[in-house]
């Protein structure tokens, strides 16, 4: 099998992306997912939506977001990481991985970060082959319904 195409996505893609996204979000409705990645590409200069393609096909996306903190200074953060489950283990998710890899070296980032549900252990293991550790926990405090 060729390597993925990996490329910044055009506005053409959302829809695509919207529907990798259902996979990590399963319980959340299309259109709010679609509206929710709508709304970070307008009001978000920094937030980059990359995506891994076979041919035409949107195989495997990731969301990136370049900031600096206090602690860090500039990072790279893998936000909604996902390959299609019918492309995985295909050696998408580690391609895509080096090209975020190769991104936050060329953006002078000091670290990458990313969040993984607790219980999406084949994440963790392909995280942890790529040299990402635990460095701690990631609270949370609702404070009014996810679905809106």
């Amino acid at each position: 099998m060729s390597p993925p195409d990996i490329r910044l996505l055009e506005p053409d893609d959302h829809l695509a992306a919207t529907g990798l996204l259902v996979h990590l979000n399963p319980d959340c409705p299309t259109q709010l997912l679609l509206q929710r990645f709508r709304t970070i590409l307008d009001e978000h200069p920094h937030y980059l939506p990359i995506g891994a393609f076979l041919g035409d096909k949107l195989v495997g996306f990731a969301g990136v977001w370049i900031a600096t903190k206090i602690w860090c200074g500039r990072y790279l953060e893998i936000d909604n990481f996902v390959v299609h489950p019918s492309h995985r283990s295909e050696g998408i998710g580690t391609a895509l991985m080096a090209f975020l890899e190769e991104l936050a070296r060329e953006k002078g980032c000091n670290l990458q970060t990313l969040d993984s549900y607790t219980n999406n252990y084949a994440s963790h293991r392909l995280y942890h082959r790529q040299g990402f550790e635990i460095w701690g926990f990631h609270f949370v405090k609702t404070l009014g319904s996810l679905d809106r």
